[in-house]
């Protein structure tokens, strides 16, 4: 019986142009498989597809902003008319936080917001449509272990994966009929971009291919949600039976800042 993975002949992964997204995008380049690779920046972009197209894939790259919803449209439908789309890896996001003695900004809040949240329902809203006409396809929503635990460090970052993952979770019930399915994805801390000015404890630190790899087994086999590292997740299952005060005293050794005059936090979504 064929698997989920030889099924998937077309993939679209948002932010591909490095980190979790990049590994993905190399980790499903194979002879026969078509990769459509979003990223803002063309030139690690191509880099990417090139290392891709090594492999025998086939790959058209695009550089809309997902916060951009008409020119996203535009892309995925150009992309879908030539490739129908089965997968789609919602991955595109950034990463802020509080500064050692500044909390985060109104526009770095913002930010964070427009891009983790709504950048991901513009990507999805582009090509719902054709996948539910083709009663087909998959959506992969990557969003993190901040959304079932806030870090008291990031708070717009945790609210933007809380928000999406919950949009996630009520469009999977939604899609259900149309036999679209939704996988949830929650990772704990990879060693990317997003966490390069992270100054401070990176518990289960793992690798974008280590992720990769984890997120791709899921997929393969249909699973509607993926969490890892277990171990983290089973620490803050037990931790919100606490009292939010023992809880805080008990994470303390894991608080964090990030190092805001070295950071360009809008990168991270390339």
């Amino acid at each position: 019986m064929e698997t989920m993975g030889q099924l998937t002949r077309t993939i679209v992964i948002t932010g591909a142009s490095r980190g979790l997204g990049e590994a993905l995008a190399l980790l499903y380049a194979t002879h026969g498989r078509t990769l459509g690779l979003l990223g803002r920046n063309r030139v690690r972009l191509e880099a990417v597809a090139a290392r891709c197209r090594d492999k025998q894939a086939s790959v058209v790259v695009g550089t809309p902003d997902v916060t951009d919803g008409a020119a996203l449209a535009r892309w995925i439908e150009r992309f879908d008319a030539d490739h129908p789309i089965d997968l789609l890896i919602v991955n595109a996001g950034i990463f802020n936080g509080h500064g050692e003695t500044a909390p985060e900004t109104v526009d770095e809040v913002t930010t964070i917001l427009r891009t983790n949240l709504e950048g991901a329902v513009l990507t999805i809203a582009a090509a719902l449509p054709m996948m539910r006409a083709r009663r087909s396809g998959r959506i992969a929503i990557v969003g993190s272990l901040a959304a079932l635990h806030p870090l008291a460090d990031a708070p717009a970052y945790s609210a933007s994966k809380a928000g999406v993952m919950g949009y996630g979770e009520a469009l999977r019930e939604w899609l259900a009929p149309d036999n679209v399915a939704v996988s949830l994805i929650y990772p704990g801390h990879m060693k990317t971009a997003q966490v390069a000015h992270h100054v401070g404890a990176l518990p289960l630190l793992m690798s974008a291919e280590q992720a990769a790899r984890t997120i791709k087994r899921g997929l393969d086999r249909g699973a509607s949600t993926i969490v890892f590292p277990r171990r983290l997740l089973w620490l803050i299952r037990a931790g919100r039976l606490l009292p939010w005060r023992l809880r805080a005293l008990l994470g303390s050794g894991t608080r964090f800042h990030v190092a805001k005059p070295a950071t360009d936090y809008k990168q991270a979504a390339e």
